[in-house]
């Protein structure tokens, strides 16, 4: 396709390097602005991203796969549209990444294994297929823990994904490919998918924004299934704002809004669950001491909080692990067999192990998550929103294996996930937003939690914290 004449007004071949760098930099709505007001070329900001990746993905392995050609195509395609007046929203010709496990059509969805390295996708994603409708450009698939099986950012095959505040420590996982790629300025948008926190993970280990939607409400069709009872597709992005543009765009019909971005929000009339219990037990000291600041600034401003008290929480997070157990064996069965000298080590094991799960536990967990489906729907009876740390601790240092806790020893995945795998389980819609950072300069996250399709009261509570702290 050949740019005529008028698309002169859109390049940015003399702007200098500061004015480049400040484009990097804006955030997803502010690109999109320039954008629709014929300030900025969809083809020259994706060019110019486009570089940036191939400059700086050898150090971060943000990216697995680069979609160079068609994402130069689809951003030409939008400026036409946009040159001919018809601008389709806050997506159209913005440049976003998509994780992995997820669909693109006439890409390879690798699901970071070898077993998967050359498995091309013949259909977008549900999902993905409303993004194009939106118009925006999809430059890649970013990487991510093998099939999607842990949280730490660590993958064999594809490299591990650094961790932009410091390289030394956990991006966090299994959506770090999305996280870092938001992050460092790679994409001004991602979309990852979260079975026990692995949006809310990386977003609180890099000091950006992730939400995980009510599970079912984005489709996950075109998903490499984790765990099927609890998959959720997610989104990253550096601001609530951001966050919700992405969510709309995507969201079903009746749940959509005109407006793309959150509501103000009245804290005088909103009432704040605060645990009493297991959120605020085995934790960081500094984490635990911001997270009940924020919870104290919300109610110096007007909100009222209300002490809340959780009962079956581990017997909870228990099923949690059947059920990711049960199914993600079920789902690799036949690979297991034929193909296991390519997974990683402890992927192998964790799969098999889960072959040995029986029906009766399987059920029994079941039962477990729609118990507590009950449970937390009485808590929301009672109060609006639920605040909590989104992790334990700021992110560990890469050579973690174990967290210690007051005399034993904790497995990093079962740390990392306690305070997010409960809001998959329930299929509630969660929050993380960073609230600021520990003596070494770790993000740490506060994430919110509202009842079911409530996604539009957590933006707007985030939107407020993120604003006043």
């Amino acid at each position: 396709m050949q740019r005529d004449e008028q698309t002169r007004i859109f390049w940015l071949e003399n702007l200098e390097e500061k004015s480049m760098d400040e484009i990097f930099q804006m955030n997803l709505l502010q690109v999109s602005s320039l954008i629709r007001k014929k300030e900025l070329s969809p083809v020259e900001i994706t060019k110019r991203i486009l570089s940036k990746i191939e400059n700086e993905n050898n150090t971060y392995n943000a990216f697995i796969t680069v979609m160079r050609e068609t994402a130069l195509k689809d951003a030409e395609i939008a400026e036409r549209d946009i040159l001919n007046g018809h601008i389709k929203g806050p997506l159209h010709g913005v440049p976003l990444a998509i994780k992995d496990n997820i669909s693109v059509k006439d890409f390879r969805c690798t699901n970071g294994s070898l077993i998967d390295k050359d498995n091309m996708s013949g259909n977008d994603a549900t999902f993905v297929k409303q993004l194009r409708f939106e118009g925006a450009i999809i430059i890649g698939k970013t990487n991510l823990d093998e099939f999607a099986n842990h949280v730490v950012g660590k993958n064999k095959h594809y490299g591990t994904i650094q961790n932009p505040l410091n390289s030394d420590y956990t991006v966090g996982g299994s959506s770090g490919g999305s996280a870092v790629s938001v992050a460092t300025n790679l994409a001004y948008g991602a979309f990852g998918t979260d079975t026990s926190g692995s949006v809310r993970i990386p977003a609180a280990c890099c000091g950006i924004v992730g939400l995980k939607p009510s599970y079912n409400l984005i489709p996950t069709s075109g998903v490499t299934p984790l765990s099927w009872s609890i998959d959720h597709v997610g989104m990253l992005a550096k601001d609530c704002d951001d966050l919700s543009a992405l969510f709309q765009s995507v969201v079903p019909g009746s749940f959509k809004r005109e407006e793309f971005v959150p509501t103000a929000l009245n804290m005088e009339q909103l009432t704040i669950g605060m645990p009493e219990n297991y959120f605020f037990e085995m934790i960081d000291p500094t984490v635990e001491m911001k997270i009940k600041e924020v919870i104290h600034l919300c109610e110096k401003h007007g909100a009222t909080i209300k002490k809340v008290h959780f009962e079956k929480m581990e017997r909870a997070m228990n099923a949690q692990e059947t059920i990711i157990g049960a199914e993600s064996a079920y789902f690799h069965k036949n690979n297991l067999e034929e193909h296991k000298e390519l997974y990683e080590k402890d992927n192998y094991e964790y799969f098999k192990h889960g072959l040995t799960i029986s029906h009766k536990d399987y059920c029994e967990a079941l039962s477990v998550r729609n118990e507590m489906k009950r449970d937390f729907q009485e808590v929301f009876d009672r109060v609006d929103v639920l605040l909590t740390p989104t992790l334990p601790v700021t992110a560990p240092k890469l050579t973690t294996e174990k967290i210690s806790w007051e005399g034993y020893e904790e497995d990093i995945l079962i740390t990392l996930s306690r305070f997010t795998g409960p809001f998959n389980v329930s299929g509630l819609p969660a929050l993380s937003v960073p609230v600021g950072f520990n003596k070494d300069g770790l993000s740490i996250g506060l994430q919110i939690v509202g009842n079911m399709y409530r996604e539009n009261q957590l933006l707007s509570v985030g939107k407020w914290i993120m604003d006043n702290v």
